[in-house]
């Protein structure tokens, strides 16, 4: 394709998040990215290039044709752009990236309390580990999104350390975690909010909306209406991060097989 061309191209697609591929003339992915609006994003390339740093505009300059894939949400892209890079290892993600490497997400449900961790490479352990992400800001995006969808502890407590020691933090009186520190929450209930985030990571959205629903109902008819609308909040939250309602919900990323115009099918970057 030519560079108008291209332009043309980038400006025909939707303003919705999802992922794009830049490929040489041999077909060969060389650059990776995700975009909020892929229409905004991806125009960018094809534009004022003199604004371009020097690596960036010798990556467009290489361009011949470029392959998108439309998410239902932000953060489905992220995980996604995780999958693509993992499969690709494009040459420009790495001369373009801005730090060491590309960070993983770890997850250990071996512990007693798991937590997410983000990692720089992965270990011989038997670990979950998620990724490789974009870079460190998208691997912490992806870890704020899923406490705050499952009110998950953000602070600096560690357990069953600091359990019962202090009152719960602002986060617990923001809404934002269900006050893990307190001796009244069991072991066993955060294990399963653990597992339920590393779920939503595999892209078993459905699943977790499942089980989400059937708990609600039983509050519900025990009468215990407060709990009952907690988790009905963490119903609608988990349907807010993947930009669907309950009981319409994304391909999972995880396990999906994704077909693009060009080039062979794009797979998992759960290890």
């Amino acid at each position: 394709m030519t560079f108008e061309e291209l332009k043309d191209k980038a400006l025909s697609l939707p303003y919705e998040p999802g992922v794009y591929l830049m490929q040489d003339k041999t077909g060969t992915v060389i650059y990776v990215g995700k975009a909020k609006k892929l229409k905004n994003r991806v125009s960018q390339y094809f534009q004022d290039t003199a604004s371009h740093t020097p690596k960036t505009r010798k990556m467009v300059s290489q361009i011949d044709h470029f392959d998108t894939i439309v998410a239902r949400s932000e953060f489905e892209a992220l995980v996604l752009e995780c999958s693509l890079i993992k499969r690709h290892m494009p040459k420009y993600n790495i001369l373009l990236k801005d730090d060491k490497g590309y960070p993983y997400l770890r997850v250990d449900l071996a512990e007693d309390y798991p937590t997410m961790q983000m990692v720089s490479r992965i270990t011989g352990d038997k670990a979950s580990y998620f990724g490789p992400f974009g870079g460190r800001f998208v691997t912490q995006h992806v870890i704020d999104t899923l406490r705050l969808t499952l009110k998950l502890p953000g602070c600096s407590k560690q357990f069953p350390r600091d359990l019962g020691k202090e009152r719960p933090c602002l986060n617990y009186h923001m809404n934002n975690c269900d006050g893990w520190c307190q001796l009244s929450r069991s072991q066993k209930d955060y294990h399963a909010r653990m597992e339920q985030a590393v779920l939503i990571l595999q892209g078993n959205y459905k699943q977790v909306a499942g089980e989400l629903r059937a708990q609600m109902e039983t509050a519900a008819d025990k009468l215990q209406f407060e709990l009952a609308a907690s988790l009905r909040d963490r119903l609608r939250a988990v349907a807010k991060s993947s930009s669907s309602r309950p009981g319409r919900w994304p391909t999972p990323t995880s396990s999906a097989t994704i077909r693009t115009k060009r080039g062979p099918a794009l797979q998992s970057c759960i290890m």
